[in-house]
């Protein structure tokens, strides 16, 4: 139990720092911290029908192309995107008013997905050695682990992914938003594939470059998308009295957005994030107990 434990909260707290940079990375506006809760929490019980999937459909799970791609990337990715589409990309204003803020949810959510499976790898890898009562060894190959599983990776497919689900969620009309819907899902199942087919055959320095090119790409995207945000542009035109304004609301709206603390400094965030570091305390560990109930009533469904 102490392993269990254990290895709960090592795999939480990897997933709440990132978030916490995630929540950090726009400048401008604190995204509304209970709406960031309710992204991390769909997120981790997405895992649900990820389970069900790979336990009711006969995919290959040996190491290699199709595993990374079908059984791990177009699976858990399609998982995935349907539930944010039953979330983050129905919420209005303010909860969303610009692209980034779609990308910052959605990571959030890959995030929430992903702590689990940490927490996959972290006890499958460990509890064969203490269970041996070699608790030296189980603590080395814990560490161990957890550096292994520190890289991130469902944050920055989504967060990618959710560049290009932001800027459909802003154009008018199906026929213009299903091409970048259908890139973004693309984008997202391709960064993943990749990401598992580096991890397992190609090494720790072609999986660094890997994700540091990721992280490039996030950092332009979210540059550009700053560039372009509605909360820069009410700034300029606060201060000049004149600029294009190209956004679906008024100015005034935005100006008192909730989380746009402009002229002053944003706001640190700390008492935002305090909900998510609450539900990923409390609700992860259930969440654990969830997907062990559903895969013994799936075997036991399919007579195993």
């Amino acid at each position: 139990m102490s392993l269990f434990i254990q290895t709960v909260y090592l795999a939480a707290g990897l997933s709440l720092g990132y978030i916490f940079l995630l929540y950090r990375s726009n400048p401008l506006r604190r995204l509304p911290g209970t709406t960031v809760t309710v992204a991390f929490t769909v997120g981790m019980l997405a895992v649900l029908p990820v389970v069900l999937l790979h336990r009711l459909l006969p995919l290959n799970t040996q190491p290699g192309p199709f595993s990374a791609f079908v059984t791990a990337g177009l699976v858990e990715e399609a998982v995935k995107f349907a539930v944010m589409a039953f979330t983050i990309w129905r919420l209005r204003f303010p909860d969303v008013a610009e692209p980034l803020d779609v990308a910052i949810y959605f990571g959030v959510l890959g995030v929430g997905f992903g702590v689990y499976e940490d927490f996959s790898y972290l006890f499958s890898g460990t509890y064969p050695v203490w269970s041996a009562g070699n608790a030296a060894a189980a603590r080395h190959a814990l560490d161990a682990l957890v550096l292994a599983r520190s890289f991130p990776g469902h944050i920055l497919f989504d967060g990618l992914a959710g560049f290009l689900v932001g800027t459909a969620r802003f154009l008018p009309g199906w026929q213009a938003r299903l091409p970048w819907l259908a890139g973004a899902f693309l984008l997202a199942v391709t960064l993943h594939g990749c990401f598992d087919l580096i991890a397992t055959a190609g090494g720790t320095i072609p999986l660094l470059t890997y994700l540091a090119l990721l992280v490039g790409g996030f950092l332009a995207l979210r540059r550009a998308a700053l560039a372009h945000s509605p909360f820069r542009a009410v700034i300029v035109r606060v201060r000049t009295g004149n600029a294009p304004w190209p956004y679906p609301r008024p100015p005034i709206d935005y100006l008192f957005a909730d989380g746009f603390s402009w002229p002053g400094r944003p706001r640190s965030g700390m008492f935002q994030i305090f909900p998510l570091a609450l539900s990923l305390l409390i609700l992860y560990p259930l969440l654990v107990a969830a997907v062990y109930v559903v895969e013994r009533a799936v075997l036991w469904g399919a007579g195993g």
